[in-house]
């Protein structure tokens, strides 16, 4: 990606962020980032392609992030909820539009359909490892870790929208505080080893 193309797409994340989409021109972006719009229409023709590059940048930099599989996993399990919401907190204004962009982009829609599959497939396989590891139960009731993955999916969808009608804006306090939802969520599915392993870490 060339240097202009980048300014365009950081400058209008720093836009998007502090106003939301539909408050944001494409003159207002051009001027952010110190060219005329002429030459910001040359690298996106209007602004839903510039959320769609960030779309992708916010993909790219979730799916950079690694999960361990080994003993520690618990730890890199948590780890991975913070690294996310991090990345959710940079690319927030996505997150506080999801709907009105999912509903207008088909080509993020159809994307994000496919990726939360596959995101639920890889939660699982996870959980399956802890579970042979003795550190999580297995399922007393049907489908219960694919609807703990979705509960999960749905809080950090709407989180930040939650967050924004209680209060005026949004700070990365965000960030601890949906952490430790998350990661208190799995506490009753863990065995008594499982749980051991969590009060450590919380006390580490």
């Amino acid at each position: 990606m060339n240097a202009t193309k980048q300014k365009i797409l950081t400058q209008s994340l720093s836009l998007f962020n502090e106003k939301g989409i539909s408050n944001v021109s494409l003159r207002a972006i051009a001027d952010k980032a110190g060219i005329s719009v002429g030459n910001l229409q040359y690298h996106f023709k209007k602004r839903e392609d510039i959320v769609e590059g960030l779309y992708f940048q916010l993909v790219e930099k979730i799916d950079g992030i690694s999960l361990t599989l080994s003993e520690d996993i618990l730890k890199s399990f948590f780890s991975l909820a913070q690294q996310v919401m991090t990345i959710f907190f940079e690319y927030h204004f996505f997150l506080l539009d999801f709907t009105t962009v999912t509903r207008g982009n088909q080509k993020i829609k159809l994307h994000y359909a496919t990726l939360s599959k596959r995101r639920e497939m890889e939660f699982l396989k996870v959980i399956d490892v802890m579970i042979e590891q003795g550190l999580f139960r297995k399922e007393m009731l049907e489908n219960e870790y694919q609807n703990l993955f979705r509960r999960t999916e749905v809080i950090s969808n709407f989180w930040f929208s939650s967050l924004l009608i209680q209060a005026d804006t949004l700070t990365e306090d965000a960030i601890n505080e949906y952490t430790l939802m998350i990661n208190q969520s799995v506490y009753p599915y863990l065995t008594k080893k499982g749980k051991e392993e969590y009060n450590k870490l919380m006390d580490s």
